[in-house]
């Protein structure tokens, strides 16, 4: 896959291309991402994803927004659907200021040579989100090119959306967080020194190193990694350790049966389902035991869990 970064100069290819901000790739972004890959094989055109850094709320200040996945990821993601170009275009104050009508003729049509563009219902884009899909179906008939309308993806009725996502995840709905994404939720860091208060307990930890801007709801969850050796089941608990009057929020990864040293490397935690939230407890012997009993709990939830079905490839 091609990664051109704010192209300046026009394309010297056609293409049929997606646009949106493709935050945590979902079930509705793949709907976007299927269709741009069938209107590429039928008009024999390269296939493109047209996305934007930093993210436009960032900028625009309307709301503060963080991240599900940093942009290095959704390019990786976004290679692994199969699209043959990701365009990201540096969003600024100065582009926010470019109306809808000028966007598409100096940008899509003149800069990146669309012929087919594909968008979720809703989408709107330029100064003050004037543009909708109206304007870009009544442009395309004059200027030549086709606008194809993604179906909205629905879970339990609801729609699918990076905002709802975002939501699930910080509340620590990790089960309906992964039915919005199509695959389990994950984050990603290094391998760092801690404490070394697990090893001393009997669960040894990995603890990450994240720059990933949304964790889940501090608590201790069911989760799962994979290895050289293949796939371990853990525990993960993400807080603050207030059994030793601790305040830094870390993530800590207990992985069963396996031992060793892992520091240093990139590591990545699969999420399955939140378990309980932190607490603190009256002693370390009772520290143990809850863990002994929530080792059990992990052990049974994913004892069925079809890992290699769940897990982003």
């Amino acid at each position: 896959m091609e990664i051109i970064i704010d192209p300046k100069q026009p394309l010297d290819f056609q293409t049929s291309a997606g646009i949106g901000n493709f935050d945590g790739i979902h079930l509705g972004h793949k709907k976007i991402i299927d269709a741009v890959k069938q209107r590429s094989r039928e008009n024999s055109m390269r296939s493109c994803v047209i996305t934007f850094d930093p993210h436009p709320q960032k900028v625009l200040g309307r709301k503060e927004v963080s991240l599900i996945f940093p942009l290095s990821r959704r390019f990786e993601m976004l290679e692994s659907t199969g699209i043959d170009a990701v365009v990201c275009l540096n969003f600024t104050h100065e582009l926010s200021e470019v109306s809808a009508e000028n966007f598409v003729k100096d940008i899509l049509l003149d800069r990146l040579k669309i012929k087919n563009i594909v968008v979720g219902p809703g989408f709107s884009f330029g100064h003050k989100r004037q543009g909708n899909v109206d304007l870009l179906r009544s442009m395309g008939e004059t200027h030549g090119f086709n606008t194809v309308v993604a179906e909205a993806a629905r879970v339990s009725d609801r729609v699918v959306s990076s905002s709802a996502i975002r939501s699930l995840v910080r509340d620590g709905e990790i089960s309906e967080a992964n039915r919005f994404f199509g695959y389990d939720y994950y984050i990603e860091g290094v391998v760092v020194e801690g404490e070394r208060r697990g090893r001393k307990l009997g669960f040894p930890t990995v603890n990450l190193d994240t720059e990933w801007e949304i964790l889940p709801k501090p608590g201790v969850y069911a989760t799962y990694v994979k290895l050289s050796d293949g796939f371990h089941e853990s525990i993960t608990n993400i807080g603050v350790r207030p059994t030793f009057e601790e305040s830094k929020l870390t993530v800590e990864t207990h992985i069963f049966d396996f031992n060793e040293d892992l520091y240093g490397k990139k590591f990545r935690v699969n999420f399955v389902e939140r378990l309980r939230d932190e607490k603190r407890f009256e002693s370390v012997d009772k520290l143990v035991e809850q863990i002994n009993h929530d080792i059990a709990a992990v052990r049974e939830i994913l004892r069925d869990c079809p890992k290699d079905e769940r897990i982003w490839k």
